[in-house]
């Protein structure tokens, strides 16, 4: 199986992940989730700090391109939209 482009970084509880899942599942209509790693913050905290201070995020929902390493905190249509269609095409 081949690498998914895109990592999601989220929370158990957190009203912006839910926002951005909303985003990708009804907004974009799931078309990119099989390219999108959701990693849960909560899961695995050492692998939490090492993102946090590989890619400098402040907050959740993350989403970054694991080809170029670009990042995107953000939640809203918009932005994670014109992110995707940069990223996975």
């Amino acid at each position: 199986m081949s690498e998914k482009k895109v990592l999601m970084i989220t929370k158990t509880v957190c009203p912006y992940c839910d926002r951005a899942k909303v985003v990708l599942n009804q907004a974009l209509e799931g078309k990119y989730n099989d390219q999108i790693e959701v990693f849960v913050r909560e899961h695995d905290e050492e692998r939490f700090a090492q993102l946090k201070d590989k890619y400098q995020f402040m907050t959740v929902p993350t989403f970054i391109d694991n080809k170029t390493g670009k990042v995107l905190s953000d939640s809203k249509v918009e932005t994670i939209t014109a992110f995707m269609k940069e990223s996975i095409g």
